[in-house]
């Protein structure tokens, strides 16, 4: 029990000497500067008009795609007769 005692002494002691870390006095004024420049030639650029238009056709086009092929598969299921999918040619099974 001693020996942990010991222990814990000189870890907690071998942080006496330490000094707090201090960063160069002009870096906050450099990262200022920077965030300042950024800011200044960063503008607000909006989508003109006509890609908007563009993009929202494209849409509305994929999205009729979508529901006309899906209508069209479910009303060629609907029509197809199951009973001749699943019907068995014996003929071709030649098992001996």
């Amino acid at each position: 029990m001693m020996k942990k005692e010991k222990w814990k002494d000189e870890v907690l002691n071998s942080l006496e000497g330490i000094n707090r870390a201090e960063p160069d006095p002009e870096l906050y004024a450099g990262i200022q500067a920077k965030l300042g420049q950024m800011q200044e030639s960063k503008r607000v650029q909006l989508v003109p008009r006509p890609y908007f238009s563009i993009i929202a056709a494209s849409f509305a086009l994929l999205i009729f795609a979508n529901v006309y092929a899906l209508t069209r598969q479910k009303s060629n299921v609907q029509t197809t007769d199951t009973s001749s999918v699943y019907q068995l040619d014996n003929g071709n099974f030649n098992l001996y």
